[in-house]
């Protein structure tokens, strides 16, 4: 489902849906605590408002380091005011202030930078309830140009090394998703 209205100058979102589908699905209709690293225009958050976060106890805490001027519109048009809260500021800091052990889902898609990916991959993981799914999007990605010369794929790769007995890898491509198993 997909409301009518909303005004997004960028779509990098659409083609994932599958996977959002796929992974999420059981999410549907339950409470459920989600945090999205790097919101921009509220494509992701809108369609998890949507069609994810239905329970009207279900919450979405998004990061991002500017606000976009058609997010909260966005917002408001899938009548999500009262389940989205917009931190402003950089992940690191951010996520250090969210209660450990708690999100049921984490989609990181922020920063791009090796170092940044790897942080936000690390702090995400203690915020993650056991069982929760962490995605993590562009780890093919390659354009140097936004970032600082370096790419998410290395910081996904030693995540996933060092942390290979705690996670299940649910999907590797464009983007990796993962099931926490264990702290």
């Amino acid at each position: 489902m997909s409301r009518q209205g909303y005004s997004f100058q960028n779509d990098w979102f659409s083609g994932n849906i599958p996977l959002f589908t796929r992974h999420l699905g059981g999410l549907r209709n339950e409470v459920c605590s989600v945090i999205e690293i790097g919101c921009h225009e509220g494509r992701a958050t809108t369609w998890l408002l949507d069609n994810i976060l239905t329970n009207p106890g279900s919450r979405i805490t998004c990061i991002d380091k500017v606000v976009q001027e058609n997010f909260w519109p966005n917002i408001g048009i899938a009548q999500g005011y009262n389940k989205v809260q917009l931190l402003v500021g950089n992940s690191r800091d951010v996520l250090r202030t969210l209660p450990l052990s708690e999100a049921g889902f984490i989609y990181i898609d922020g920063s791009h930078s090796a170092v940044d990916v790897l942080e936000d991959a690390v702090l995400s993981f203690r915020l993650a309830k056991i069982g929760a799914v962490i995605a993590f999007d562009d780890y093919l990605w390659n354009d140097t140009q936004y970032s600082d010369g370096s790419t998410p794929k290395p910081a996904i790769d030693a995540f996933l090394t060092i942390y290979q007995r705690r996670l299940e890898v649910l999907e590797m491509g464009y983007q990796v998703w993962i099931r926490k198993l264990s702290d």
